[in-house]
């Protein structure tokens, strides 16, 4: 039996800085396509522009992170 392709969803690449000073990355899914909640991921290293990634909610799919654009 061939396995359904896992849904496609934007997210958006966040960086933070935790209260020890280190930088961090995460992804944020605005909308999950099972339970409608936004979710927060671990970014992944190297940066991609796509990546598999298992909701709280048990749902499965494939995020497609938008870097915002940096003006000059």
């Amino acid at each position: 039996m061939p396995q359904a392709e896992p849904l496609r969803v934007s997210g958006r690449l966040d960086t933070y800085r935790s209260r020890s000073g280190k930088w961090h990355r995460q992804v944020k899914v605005e909308r999950c396509p099972g339970c409608g909640h936004p979710h927060l991921h671990r970014a992944p290293i190297p940066l991609v522009r796509s990546v598999l990634k298992n909701a709280p909610c048990g749902t499965v799919y494939v995020v497609q992170l938008h870097v915002p654009a940096v003006a000059a």
